[in-house]
C-alpha cells in the first residue's frame, strides 16, 4: 500500500489518499472522492507515515488528459506556499490559467421530492418555485410509454396522479401527488420522477437569482452534485516555426564581456549593472539565442506591461513564432493558449511580467529580470510572492542561470553582489559611446511658479524650437490630490476610506485611489454648497493643463493608468511618439523605464519629492531609482540629453548623488543607514495586516493577537493603525516584524501553526506579507 499527500481542488491543505497497486509521480493529476464528491487532485509527495490511525480513501484513477506538472515545478509551488505563508489553493490558482484547470459538471437535484409541495414550501417560495418544478416534471407521452404500460398510465390518469396538460404532454398532478406517495402501487412512478429531478447549473441559475438559489439550497430543497468532466483526448499541440533572425548583433567589448562571463561562469546568479542606454537588452537577446540553438528555454521578465510593445516588437523580430507573451491584459483564452504552448514545448521563450516566472518552460537555461529593482515584481495580493526571489529558487531547482539587470540595482541585490553571492558585471558606457545626460537639480523654494521652474520652461521652449521631444514625469495621478472649500473648510473625502478624494478633470469625477469609488464632480462643496473651492496638490492632469497653457501649439500626450486602460494604448502611444506625432509626453512612473525614443533630449522631473516624503525606509532608494531611470530616457540618440530635477529638498544626499550619477556613493550612504537600523539586507521582515468592519472589536482583537504571537527572538512593532486607516469600510492595523534570517524562519513556522486557530474568525481578516514592499 502506498500513501500520497494530495492537493484537492478548492481546498487549502493536503489530504492523504492511498493506492494498492499503482505508483504515482509527483505532479500527476488524479480523481479522488472528497466529502462524497468527485474532485481532481495533484500528487504533491509520497506520504511516508508508517502507522495510519485514520481512514484513508483510495485514489479513484489517474486523469490522463489533464495537465501533469513536473516534479521541480511542484517543488517550486511548495516553496512559494511555505516561504510566503500562503495556501496551496492560492498558489495553484496563481500558477495555472483558469481555462486549463480541470472542469466539472455541476448539477442541482431535489433533496426531498415527497415534501416539495408542502404548505411550508409553497408559502416560503411562492408560485415561482412551483412553476419551475412543474415545467421540469413535464414529460412527453412517448417518454412515459417507454417506462410504463398503457394500463398503468390509464389508471394513473383516472386517479389523477397524472394529469393531461394538453393533447401532447402528460405530467404529474402537482396538487394531488402527495396523497398517493404511500401507495405501493405507484412507488415505481415516484422513483421514476425522482430520477429526473436533476438540472444543470445554468438551467437553475437562469430561473432563480443567486440569493433565491442560496436559500433553496440552505433549506434543503436543492442539493448540488459535482462530477469531473474528463477530457476525451489530449489537447492539440500547435506547431510553430523555430526559425531565428540570423542577423548577428555587433556587441561592444563590455557587452561581449558580459555575455561570456555569464555563459562561462560557474556561478548561478549574476547582477548586470549597466548605465541606461548601455545595451543590456542586446546581451539578453544573445544569451537567449544561444540557449535556443541548444534546445534550451528562457524566461525574460519586464516590470510592467508598458514596456511590452517595444520589447514584443524586438523579440518577435529576433525569435519569430518561438516567443510566448504573458501579461495581465490577455483574455483567459489567450493566456491559456500561450501557457499551453509553453507547457507542450512548442514555444521555448517567454516574455512577460511578474506572473511569467511561473511559466512551465521546458529545459530552462536562463531567467532574466530586466529592471530588477522594480517594486512591481512583488505581488500585492495573495500569494504575495516576489518574482525575483521565486526566480532565485527556480534557478536552483532547475539548474538554470539567473541574470538580474538594472542601471540602479536594489540595495539588497548590490549588497549580495558585493558579498560575491551574485557575480557583478558592470557596463559603464552607453552604446556607441553616447554621453549620459547632464542633470541639474533645481530648488523650487526659490521659484515663483508652483509647477515649473524658469529653467525647465526655458529648456522646453528650446526643445520645441529645435523639433526635439520632451518627457515630463510627475508620479501622481489625477488633476489635484484633494479639493477644499474656502468657505466652510470641508475637504472632499471618500465615504468608504480615510483618504481624500482625488479630482480627475479628464473624467470630471472625484475618485478614491484606494477603493476606486467614483462620484461626479459638481463644482460645489458637498457640505455647504459653495462653489468657492481650492484644488490642492498637483497631478499629471494638472501638469498637462499647465503645459498646454504655456505651449498651446505643442502636441501633448498623457500616460498614466487612467489614460491607458485600453490594452492597445501602450502600443499606439509608443509608435506615435516614436513617429514624432507628439512633442511632449507627460506621465507617471510608467514612462520612467525601458522606453527608447532617440529624439527625446530633455527630461523634466516636476516634483522629485513625492516618494522621498513617504514614511518608508526605502524612500531614498526608490527616489534615486525613479529619477535616474527617467533621466536615462534623455539623449539616447545622437543628440545630447539634459535633465531638470525639481525638488524642495536639494540638500538631501539622494539628489546630490543623482546629480553626479553616483550610484556607488548613494549605495554607501544607504547601506550604512540600513546596517545601523538593521533593515534589509541585514534582516528579514514580515508585515501582518489585520482588518475588520468592526472598529472597536478589531482594536481588542489585534492586541490579543499580538500577545498570542509575541516572540522575544524577533523585533515586533505594533499593533499600529495603518497609514490609511480605513479602506473599503475596513479598519486596518499592522504588526511589523524584523529579525535575522534564522530567527525569522523559526518565527514563521510558529506563526503558521498559530494562524490555524484564526481561520474561522469571520469578522477579522489576517494578511501575512513576507518581505513587504508596500507598508502603507
Amino acid at each position: 500500500m502506498r500513501y500520497y499527500k494530495i492537493f484537492v481542488d478548492n481546498t487549502s491543505g493536503l489530504f492523504t489518499y492511498s493506492d494498492e497497486n499503482l505508483e504515482y509521480e509527483i505532479g500527476d493529476r488524479v480523481k479522488v472522492s472528497f466529502r462524497n464528491r468527485e474532485r481532481s487532485g495533484i500528487i504533491i509527495c509520497e506520504d511516508k507515515i508508517e502507522n495510519i490511525d485514520f481512514k484513508v480513501l483510495p485514489i479513484l484513477e489517474k486523469l490522463e488528459n489533464e495537465i501533469q506538472l513536473s516534479k521541480n515545478y511542484i517543488k517550486l509551488l511548495i516553496w512559494i506556499k511555505n516561504y510566503y505563508l500562503t495556501s496551496f489553493e492560492q498558489v495553484f490558482t496563481a500558477a495555472l490559467p483558469a481555462d486549463l484547470k480541470v472542469k466539472y459538471n455541476i448539477y442541482y437535484y431535489f433533496s426531498d421530492i415527497e415534501n416539495i409541495f408542502s404548505e411550508k414550501i409553497y408559502t416560503k417560495y411562492s408560485e415561482k418555485v412551483i412553476d419551475f418544478i412543474r415545467k421540469k416534471l413535464t414529460v412527453s407521452r412517448g417518454t412515459l410509454n417507454g417506462h410504463f404500460t398503457s394500463a398503468i398510465i390509464k389508471e394513473m390518469l383516472k386517479n389523477e396522479i397524472l394529469l393531461n396538460i394538453n393533447e401532447k404532454n402528460i405530467g404529474l398532478n402537482y396538487w394531488y401527488d402527495i396523497n398517493y406517495i404511500e401507495n405501493p402501487k405507484f412507488l415505481e412512478v415516484i422513483e421514476y420522477f425522482k430520477k429526473r429531478e436533476v438540472f444543470t447549473k445554468s438551467s437553475l441559475e437562469n430561473s432563480f437569482s443567486k440569493i433565491e438559489l442560496e436559500k433553496l439550497i440552505k433549506d434543503g430543497i436543492f442539493s448540488i452534485k459535482k462530477t469531473l468532466k474528463e477530457k476525451e483526448g489530449e489537447k492539440e499541440v500547435k506547431i510553430f516555426s523555430n526559425t531565428l533572425n540570423e542577423n548577428s548583433i555587433t556587441l561592444t567589448s563590455e557587452q561581449l564581456n558580459a555575455k561570456d562571463t555569464i555563459i562561462n561562469g560557474e556561478n548561478r546568479f549574476y547582477l548586470l549593472k549597466g548605465v541606461t542606454g548601455s545595451g543590456k537588452t542586446e546581451v539578453y537577446l544573445e544569451l537567449i539565442k544561444e540557449a535556443f540553438k541548444n534546445g534550451k528555454g528562457s524566461i525574460f521578465l519586464v516590470p510592467e506591461i508598458s514596456l511590452t510593445p517595444q520589447m514584443v516588437e524586438r523579440f518577435k523580430s529576433e525569435f519569430k513564432e518561438s516567443i510566448a507573451i504573458l501579461h495581465s491584459k490577455l483574455s483567459p483564452k489567450e493566456r491559456a493558449d500561450e501557457w499551453f504552448s509553453i507547457y507542450s514545448g512548442a514555444k521555448k521563450i517567454v516574455l512577460g511580467v511578474r506572473s511569467a516566472i511561473l511559466a512551465p518552460v521546458q529545459n530552462l537555461q536562463y531567467i532574466i529580470l530586466d529592471e530588477e529593482h522594480e517594486n512591481t515584481y512583488k505581488q500585492d495580493n495573495n500569494p504575495r510572492y516576489n518574482a525575483k526571489y521565486v526566480a532565485i529558487k527556480r534557478a536552483e531547482l532547475e539548474d538554470a542561470k539567473l541574470i538580474l539587470g538594472s542601471a540602479t540595482p536594489s540595495v539588497e541585490s548590490y549588497y549580495y553582489a558585493k558579498k560575491n553571492i551574485f557575480t557583478l558585471i558592470e557596463m559603464n558606457s552607453r552604446y556607441n559611446n553616447i554621453q549620459l545626460p547632464k542633470i541639474e537639480i533645481i530648488d523650487m523654494k526659490k521659484e515663483e511658479d508652483l509647477f515649473f521652474s524658469k529653467k525647465l520652461l526655458d529648456e522646453i521652449k528650446i526643445n520645441l524650437l529645435k523639433g526635439e521631444q520632451v518627457m515630463l514625469l510627475l508620479n501622481r495621478k489625477g488633476y489635484s490630490t484633494y479639493i477644499q472649500c474656502k468657505d466652510c473648510g470641508h475637504v472632499e473625502e471618500c465615504s468608504h476610506c480615510s483618504i481624500k478624494s482625488s479630482f480627475y478633470a479628464s473624467q470630471n469625477v472625484l475618485k478614491c485611489n484606494y477603493c476606486g469609488r467614483v462620484k461626479k464632480y459638481t463644482g460645489h462643496c458637498s457640505k455647504c454648497g459653495s462653489s468657492n473651492l481650492i484644488h490642492s496638490g498637483k497631478g499629471v492632469e494638472r501638469i498637462e493643463e499647465e503645459i498646454k497653457r504655456y505651449f498651446p501649439s505643442a502636441n501633448v500626450i498623457r500616460v498614466d493608468s487612467e489614460s491607458s486602460k485600453n490594452k492597445e494604448f501602450f502600443e499606439k502611444m509608443y509608435f506615435d511618439f516614436l513617429d514624432k506625432k507628439y512633442d511632449i509626453m507627460i506621465g507617471t512612473q510608467m514612462i520612467s523605464k525601458g522606453l527608447h525614443f532617440p529624439n527625446v533630449t530633455l527630461v523634466g522631473v516636476v516634483n522629485a519629492d513625492t516618494i522621498l516624503n513617504f514614511p518608508d525606509f526605502r524612500a531614498g532608494e526608490k527616489t534615486f531609482q525613479l529619477v535616474t531611470q527617467v533621466a536615462g530616457r534623455a539623449g539616447r540618440g545622437d543628440k545630447k540629453g539634459r535633465v531638470i530635477v525639481q525638488t524642495y529638498q536639494p540638500e538631501h544626499y539622494t539628489f546630490n548623488k543623482i546629480e553626479t550619477n553616483d550610484y556607488e556613493g548613494f549605495y554607501n550612504e544607504e547601506i550604512s543607514n540600513r546596517e545601523l537600523l538593521e533593515y534589509p539586507p541585514f534582516s528579514k521582515t514580515i508585515n501582518i495586516g489585520i482588518s475588520s468592519k468592526f472598529e472597536k472589536e478589531l482594536e481588542k482583537f489585534v492586541n490579543e493577537f499580538f500577545d498570542d504571537i509575541v516572540d522575544e527572538n524577533v523585533e515586533m512593532f505594533g499593533p499600529m493603525k495603518s497609514l490609511v486607516y480605513r479602506v473599503k469600510d475596513r479598519f486596518r492595523y499592522n504588526i511589523f516584524i524584523k529579525g535575522n534570517r534564522k530567527n525569522i524562519s523559526i518565527f514563521k513556522k510558529t506563526l503558521e501553526r498559530k494562524l490555524e486557530k484564526y481561520h474561522s474568525q469571520g469578522k477579522f481578516r489576517i494578511v501575512i506579507d513576507v518581505d513587504p514592499i508596500n507598508l502603507i
